[in-house]
C-alpha cells in the first residue's frame, strides 16, 4: 500500500439539548479482527478535550454487546482505550495509530491487551461505512446528576490484585462539588477540596470543573463529566504530592448516583 496521509482531523461543532459540546475532532468506525480469528467492530470519536469515547463490539461474543471505551489521543496523534465494564473494571486495553492510504483507512501498529492475563493480540482494522453515533459518546452530565461515586479497578500483576480509584463528590451550593479522590493503581494519590474552597463548575455547560492547588501542594486537574463516567486529567503537575509516577488521571465509571 502506498501512504498517502495521515488523517487529518476534522473539526466540527455539535450540540446536545441545548448544550454546546466541546468540539469533534475526529469520528473513526472501524471492523475487523484482533489477532486472526476474533471479530470485532470499534466505533469512537475525539472531543476538542482530546477525550476519545466510543463502543467494540465482539460479535461471536455468546452474548454480544457493545463495550464502552474511553481513552485518549496522545501527541503523537496515536489512541490509547480502554474497555470498561459497567461496574469500573478494564478488560482490555487498546494502542494504535490511524493512518490513511490509497485504498482506505487502517489501524495501524496496534495492540490489545487483555490486562489480567498480559496476553496480546494485534489490531486488524479497516474503516467502514458504518454511522459514529457521536450524540450518543458524547452524553455530557447534567450538573444535577453528578453522581456520589465514581470508580475503576485495573488488574496490576504486581501485587497480584485488581487495584484502581474512587472519586465521590457532594454539593456544595449551586454548580459547586466537594470531591475526595484516591488513586492507587499501584502507588496513591489522594487528596480532598478545601473545606472553604469548593470546586466550581465551569460557565455555560457546567459538566466540568478545574480546580488548582490541591492538598495545597500545586497539584491541579480537571474533572469532565459524562452521563456514565468522570474523566480525571492532570492541568499541573507537582512534584512530591503523592506516590511517584501516579497523579488522579483515569476514567471512573458511575457506581453511585
Amino acid at each position: 500500500m502506498k501512504k498517502v496521509v495521515t488523517i487529518v482531523l476534522s473539526v466540527v461543532a455539535v450540540l446536545l439539548s441545548g448544550t454546546a459540546k466541546a468540539d469533534i475532532l475526529c469520528e473513526y468506525s472501524f471492523e475487523g479482527t484482533l489477532g486472526n480469528n476474533i471479530p470485532v467492530k470499534l466505533k469512537f470519536a475525539v472531543n476538542g478535550d482530546e477525550i476519545a469515547v466510543g463502543e467494540i463490539l465482539y460479535p461471536k461474543a455468546k452474548t454480544p454487546a457493545p463495550i464502552l471505551v474511553v481513552g485518549d489521543m496522545l501527541d503523537d496523534d496515536s489512541f490509547v482505550l480502554r474497555e470498561y465494564q459497567s461496574d469500573g473494571t478494564i478488560t482490555g486495553v487498546m494502542s494504535f495509530k490511524v493512518e490513511t492510504y490509497a485504498d482506505g483507512t487502517f489501524v495501524k501498529d496496534g495492540t490489545w491487551t487483555n490486562p489480567r492475563t498480559g496476553k496480546e493480540f494485534p489490531i486488524h482494522l479497516e474503516a467502514n461505512e458504518e454511522t459514529v453515533p457521536i450524540s450518543e459518546y458524547f452524553d455530557y452530565e447534567d450538573p444535577q446528576n453528578i453522581g456520589r461515586e465514581y470508580a475503576y479497578s485495573l488488574w496490576n500483576p504486581r501485587y497480584g490484585a485488581m487495584m484502581g480509584g474512587t472519586a465521590k463528590f457532594r454539593g456544595a451550593g449551586k454548580h459547586k462539588l466537594h470531591f475526595d479522590i484516591c488513586n492507587s493503581p499501584g502507588n496513591i494519590a489522594e487528596g480532598k477540596s478545601n473545606p472553604d474552597r469548593p470546586a466550581v463548575l465551569g460557565n455555560y455547560t457546567y459538566n466540568f470543573f478545574e480546580y488548582e492547588n490541591v492538598n495545597d501542594c500545586g497539584y491541579g486537574f480537571g474533572a469532565y463529566f459524562f452521563k456514565k463516567f468522570v474523566v480525571l486529567k492532570t492541568l499541573t503537575p507537582a512534584v512530591g504530592c503523592f506516590g511517584m509516577g501516579v497523579a488522579f488521571d483515569g476514567v471512573y465509571v458511575k457506581i453511585k448516583q
